[in-house]
């Protein structure tokens, strides 16, 4: 395992600490921040960026967080779009496609969740291909697919991903002269990209008043080329990042560091390992100790899910579940909430992970 465990296999966190703060943490809702890494997969991140791991332990063992790897996330689709659809409304593409079509040309959003319950949003993903499809159909992105189409209450507060919509960032693939084409390092002013989205995020969260409730998500497309090297430039960034966040994930945030499908389209996949590794795309979790101290039988089936199979579906639910916590939405088959256990006999066709993407958990 890349992350240390920390107590015992069932239960909750105990002692002092937990008792005196159970009931002021109970009913608390916490700020949730989404760190996607697109198209990584677990083993890839663990390759790639160990000094990660080594901070997320790190703060763990000085205390005050609490840590779950999900080692049974599998992907549903192949690419982007079939995935981000469940995370995002709970719906795969074609439901969605089809509700956004229809008359009243809405799909609830895991945006409006957190609205509804007092959270100001945002969303910050890479677009390297441009914004001339965003009339389109089948957009490459979610940003793109929900511009225009998504109400007000539906979109996310912020949306400065539109900057990658300016004609100054040139798009790939075909524009020699565009810092964002897939194997090259892509810096603005000196600066790597993902290290500008990152002081975003990092100033999102710093710019609001603690009582602000926050919810964000920033896809970082850093892994996303040929030839399975630059996701490593994340591993001197990412460490200093967490560590500047670390008194609100240890206080008021849930962190996900997620990914929408494991590596694929490259050389890689034309082996079993490599079909394999983009199939268990890369899903941490990070809670406040004290949250999880005051919720044992919630930290219990976390743990106890680590080694589940579970889908976007799922994280779908969790994400509700935390937006408007306690309240959980109703589970199901197909996506049901972290927070209580999934079967340990959970089949493929009953988390609605298609046959040609099963993989033995």
């Amino acid at each position: 395992p890349f992350l240390t465990e920390r107590g015992g296999e069932g239960g909750g966190a105990a002692g002092a600490e937990g008792s005196a703060h159970a009931n002021e943490r109970l009913n608390e809702r916490l700020n949730v921040l989404v760190l996607m890494l697109d198209a990584t997969s677990r083993s890839h991140l663990g390759r790639m960026v160990p000094r990660l791991f080594d901070a997320l332990n790190e703060l763990q063992r000085g205390g005050g967080l609490r840590l779950y790897d999900f080692r049974g996330y599998s992907i549903v689709g192949y690419n982007s779009m079939p995935n981000m659809a469940p995370f995002l409304v709970g719906s795969d593409a074609a439901d969605l496609a089809a509700a956004l079509s229809s008359a009243a040309k809405e799909a609830p959003t895991i945006w409006a969740d957190f609205k509804r319950h007092g959270a100001r949003t945002f969303l910050l993903e890479e677009i390297h291909d441009g914004c001339a499809d965003l009339a389109q159909g089948g957009t490459s992105s979610a940003s793109k697919y929900f511009h225009g189409r998504a109400s007000a209450a539906n979109a996310p507060d912020h949306a400065p991903w539109q900057i990658f919509c300016q004609p100054e960032l040139r798009p790939c693939c075909d524009d020699p002269a565009s810092i964002l084409r897939p194997g090259r390092r892509q810096c603005i002013g000196g600066v790597d990209l993902h290290a500008h989205l990152l002081d975003y995020t990092r100033r999102f969260w710093e710019g609001h008043p603690p009582q602000q409730r926050l919810m964000g998500l920033v896809n970082l497309m850093t892994a996303h080329e040929h030839f399975m090297t630059r996701l490593g430039i994340l591993d001197s960034d990412l460490p200093p990042f967490l560590q500047g966040l670390a008194h609100r994930l240890r206080s008021d945030t849930a962190l996900l560091i997620i990914s929408d499908h494991g590596t694929h389209g490259v050389w890689y996949n034309d082996f079993a390992i490599g079909q394999a590794e983009h199939r268990q795309p890369a899903f941490l979790l990070s809670l406040p100790e004290r949250f999880a101290a005051a919720n044992p039988a919630g930290d219990g089936a976390l743990r106890r899910n680590q080694a589940r199979r579970l889908t976007s579906f799922d994280v779908h639910a969790t994400l509700q579940h935390l937006a408007a916590w306690p309240t959980m939405p109703r589970p199901s088959l197909e996506a049901t909430s972290l927070f209580v256990d999934l079967s340990p006999n959970r089949t493929c066709e009953q988390a609605r992970v298609p046959a040609k993407f099963c993989i033995e958990v």
